[in-house]
């Protein structure tokens, strides 16, 4: 398993819940919203991506969130 924290002070929840849904076919992935982060925990892992899915994911959502407060 791989976890992901996402500080609600610097990443849009909307922005994670996109990323975790544009990777859902390549793992197993659970989003649990906490009060100060966002928690991405992956799990059956693609074999021929390992943890690289964890890398791409984080790219995603940081760049999601970067479009969504206009600074990309």
């Amino acid at each position: 398993m791989l976890e992901l924290r996402f500080s609600r002070s610097l990443y849009a929840e909307d922005a994670v819940a996109r990323a975790v849904a544009a990777f859902g076919q390549l793992a197993t992935i659970e989003l649990d919203r906490q009060p100060s982060d966002l928690v991405v925990r992956l799990t059956d892992l693609h074999p021929a991506f390992g943890p690289r899915v964890a890398d791409e994911l984080a790219n995603y959502a940081l760049q999601a969130t970067a479009m969504a407060k206009g600074v990309a």
